[in-house]
């Protein structure tokens, strides 16, 4: 659905990458936790998905097709990335003045539905100067809804929120990819809210992605080695089925079976030093930790 192929970005005034060969991919229904310390790049890298700011190389592609060379090529596309509201103009008038920019007309039947789901519509003659920030949140991620985009770019829409707020619009999100089959890509400063709506995880530091774990399944095992694992003939024959190589080449993910995990690691000290084995869920607390430093 979404790819993100070999993108860089290198501002004039700096001497290094803010952006360096980033590849990924996102499917329909996926909802991926982007996670870097401050300045890693996350929130670069979202503004070159919405245009904001041109790649130095590199490509963003929707079902094969590049947004960078295409028209109109954001239509499918939702964003809540430093949004900005407008006092003139109630919730309702935000709805309809955001779909006569980017919407068709049958997106007007949506504006009901969608702040009803923020919670919202009995508030919708009301400008955002009366909004509490929560609510001034939700009205965003309604703006971004309303014309029941396939893809959501949301950079850190939980700031500020108190944990009720946090949690309603967990909810919101939720309800809407059941609803949708929406991708979503959401950065956030705290695990514990990626957590609670995530199944991928990508790790970013220092403007390239060092991570790219899927998180359905917390129960994996994950093995760092002194250098590259190569999937040989011998490990690919058995060990297909309970092994993945991270986009770090170096650190492997084994599903959680002991009689497997002790073979598998009698079969790597032959050829590799084991600098550490953990827990999948702890190994991602513990990264999120270090990339929030």
């Amino acid at each position: 659905m979404l790819e993100i192929k070999n993108l860089s970005k290198k501002f004039k005034k700096n001497d290094r990458y803010s952006l360096k060969d980033v590849s990924f991919k996102v499917e329909q229904g996926e909802i991926v936790g982007l996670i870097g310390k401050n300045g890693a790049g996350k929130t670069t890298l979202m503004k070159l998905i919405a245009k904001a700011i041109k790649p130095t190389s590199g490509d963003v592609l929707i079902n094969e097709k590049s947004i960078l060379t295409t028209s109109n090529g954001l239509k499918d596309f939702g964003f809540m990335i430093e949004s900005a509201l407008f006092n003139h103009l109630n919730a309702l008038d935000h709805l309809k003045y955001f779909i006569s920019l980017n919407g068709k007309e049958t997106h007007y039947q949506n504006i009901e539905e969608v702040l009803k789901l923020v919670d919202l519509w009995e508030k919708r003659k009301v400008n955002p100067n009366n909004f509490s920030f929560g609510m001034k949140q939700r009205l965003s991620l309604a703006v971004c809804l309303v014309t029941e985009p396939k893809i959501l770019i949301l950079d850190e829409p939980f700031v500020g929120l108190d944990p009720n707020g946090v949690e309603k619009l967990i909810s919101t999100l939720q309800q809407w990819v059941q609803k949708q089959d929406t991708a979503i890509i959401i950065s956030s400063h705290q695990l514990s809210e990626l957590e609670a709506i995530c199944n991928r995880y990508l790790f970013i530091d220092n403007g390239e992605l060092k991570e790219d774990f899927n998180s359905e399944k917390n129960d994996g095992t994950i093995i760092e080695l002194n250098k590259d694992f190569v999937l040989t003939s011998v490990f690919k024959e058995k060990y297909k089925d309970y092994i993945a190589i991270t986009s770090a080449n170096n650190v492997i993910e084994v599903t959680t079976k002991k009689d497997i995990l002790n073979e598998l690691l009698s079969d790597l000290i032959q050829e590799y030093k084991i600098l550490s084995i953990k827990d999948k869920k702890d190994y991602i607390h513990q990264k999120f930790k270090g990339e929030n430093r």
